[in-house]
């Protein structure tokens, strides 16, 4: 009878911890490791760090874009505008040390991911509109010893000559685009008119020509979509397993379709730039973001632009930090496996129509452990190796920073445990990741205590340590614990 009694007592028991987990837990669970925005780095610099990069927990690293750009001023944009998608050299290397940086990720398992920037071509040459030029071209076959070496795709017979396609070449290097790719030279003058959006061009003033967009939206014109769909492939063949979309918001949803390969949208981390200045209500949202979301493959994700403005928000002075204890409920968070989540991206600091999108640097850190101690999302770290260092080198070695491995640490511990909300008011945040981890963030000036329900939530006379300061958290003995959550900080307990 007592062994009945005990055997009744523990199905009750599962029974009420299944249940008040699936209600506590109902968003599915996203494993979602850390991206290293090596900004402006040198593929040789990559390479070299190869070894701390893995050990600081990253497993992926985002690079710069891997493609032919201006190489007689390095300013960190010089980056962001395509002389040719064919062959790969620029201010930060060329593709021997592309793939040399490839393979030493690959040695220490972390996977390269590209910065793909298609969308438009180099404002150069008085506003020319064909690419790469002919004194490149000559220089492609003047210098075809360096040259060879550098093409990505477009020599079809493989004699360092790049044909297109084209066969018996002439012996003389093709050129990619002419006039005819591009759409008219107009720039955008709304922002909020889809099609002047995707069909006119990037400017940055009143006397500027603007960014030449190229034409990728006519039927039964394709040159432009596969040269992009090339160039895709053979950045896969060389091992690259990730993408950020450039400028996504400016081509057709029809042709990222079109150029990004099955194989590749399958095996890869495919994530858009589409910069949203709000959620689910927001305008921008609703004409670019939505229809990316809703009309694209499940493959296809962006960065949380919604989550990082309801972030921002939140560590505003009188705005309560509650707010984002269930963003994606509030439309302000993407889903689980489609969001890149983000503190800070290069176009923050370095564009300043973005930079009052920059945290006080505490709040930053707030910030980081907010995104690294949630289930949701692949966090993304910003480091800026530019030339033309912003805000003093702030972001110089954010990477490797103590603080941010140990956050690193925590966010790999936790992958695949799913999340509940213990409590939230207007200056805290308090919850656990299954039983096995607690992250608290206190966003005011003064202490706040937290006294939260433990039953069935939280291992009872277990030593928890904080994995940000090494402190042990005083044992939970009972169904009730007051959490005290220093000033303006964050803690990330393991078990």
């Amino acid at each position: 009878m007592q062994k009945l009694k005990l055997l009744i007592c523990a199905t009750i028991t599962f029974i009420f911890v299944t249940i008040s987990s699936y209600m506590a837990f109902p968003m599915p669970s996203a494993r979602a490791d850390v991206i290293l925005h090596a900004f402006d780095w040198s593929y040789q610099d990559i390479a070299d760090n190869a070894e701390g990069i893995s050990a600081a927990g990253y497993k992926a690293v985002l690079v710069t874009p891997p493609l032919k750009s201006q190489k007689s001023s390095c300013e960190w944009f010089q980056r962001y505008q395509p002389q040719d998608f064919r062959v790969v050299d620029n201010c930060d290397g060329n593709k021997e040390s592309f793939i040399n940086a490839i393979e030493a990720l690959d040695r220490e398992g972390v996977q390269t991911y590209a910065d793909v920037v298609v969308n438009h071509m180099a404002n150069e040459r008085d506003g020319a509109t064909t690419f790469p030029g002919s004194d490149t071209l000559q220089e492609y076959d003047d210098y075809n010893n360096y040259w060879k070496n550098q093409i990505l795709y477009g020599d079809t017979d493989g004699n360092g000559i790049l044909d297109n396609g084209f066969l018996p070449d002439d012996g003389k290097s093709d050129g990619l685009f002419d006039s005819n790719d591009f759409h008219d030279a107009k720039c955008i003058s709304d922002y909020n008119n889809r099609d002047a959006v995707i069909f006119d061009r990037l400017c940055k003033g009143e006397n500027d020509r603007g960014l030449p967009d190229l034409k990728d939206s006519e039927p039964g014109k394709n040159w432009v979509n596969d040269q992009r769909k090339q160039y895709i492939q053979a950045l896969y063949n060389l091992g690259v397993r990730g993408f950020r979309i450039d400028a996504a918001k400016h081509m057709p949803l029809g042709a990222i379709e079109y150029f990004v390969p099955d194989q590749v949208a399958k095996n890869s981390q495919m994530f858009a730039e589409i910069i949203t200045s709000g959620g689910t209500t927001d305008l921008e949202y609703q004409l670019f973001l939505k229809p990316y979301l809703s009309q694209l493959p499940e493959e296809f994700g962006a960065y949380d632009f919604p989550l990082l403005k309801a972030i921002k928000n939140a560590f505003a002075f009188g705005k309560p930090l509650s707010d984002v204890a269930n963003p994606y409920a509030t439309g302000n968070a993407l889903e689980n496996t489609r969001a890149v989540t983000v503190v800070v991206t290069h176009d923050i600091p370095y564009n300043d129509i973005f930079r009052n999108n920059i945290f006080d640097p505490k709040d930053e850190d707030l910030a980081y452990a907010y995104i690294m101690g949630r289930d949701g999302g692949t966090p993304l770290v910003f480091d800026d190796g530019s030339a033309g260092q912003s805000d003093g080198g702030r972001w110089v070695g954010v990477w490797k920073k103590d603080m941010m491995k140990r956050m690193i640490d925590f966010h790999n511990h936790m992958q695949g445990k799913p999340m509940e909300v213990l409590a939230a008011d207007e200056c805290a945040l308090l919850w656990r990741r299954d039983e096995d981890g607690i992250v608290g963030i206190n966003k005011c000036v003064d202490e706040r205590s937290l006294t939260v329900d433990t039953s069935f939530k939280l291992k009872w006379n277990y030593p928890y340590t904080d994995i940000l300061t090494g402190n042990l958290l005083p044992e939970i003995q009972g169904p009730s614990y007051t959490f005290k959550l220093p000033a303006r900080s964050a803690s990330m307990w393991l078990d």
